[in-house]
């Protein structure tokens, strides 16, 4: 919370300052969610559920995009009708054998 008194009696930092951008980041995500509707607990909550799934989303970005590009690069440029996916990398990951 930007205190009036250190503003000038403004609510909002001045324009030119990189405050003022996450502070407008931050009222632009609270209008755009509604969380600024929640109690603090409840929001600290809803924000916590959603970092979470923005970082599911980036680790399976990560792990899962590159293959599936390579392969579908390999069908788009080889001309084959089937193309053959392996689950090298994943079965490591998870330690299980899927033949």
């Amino acid at each position: 919370v930007v205190s009036t008194q250190s503003t000038g009696g403004r609510l909002c930092p001045e324009r030119d300052s990189l405050h003022y951008f996450f502070w407008l980041l931050a009222v632009r995500y609270n209008i755009w969610t509604g969380s600024y509707c929640l109690e603090p607990w409840e929001r600290k909550i809803f924000n916590t559920a959603m970092i979470t799934i923005l970082l599911m989303t980036v680790w399976t970005a990560y792990m899962f995009l590159p293959g599936w590009l390579t392969s579908s690069m390999s069908m788009l440029c080889s001309g084959k009708d089937k193309v053959v996916v392996h689950a090298g990398d994943f079965t490591k990951l998870i330690g299980y054998n899927f033949r």
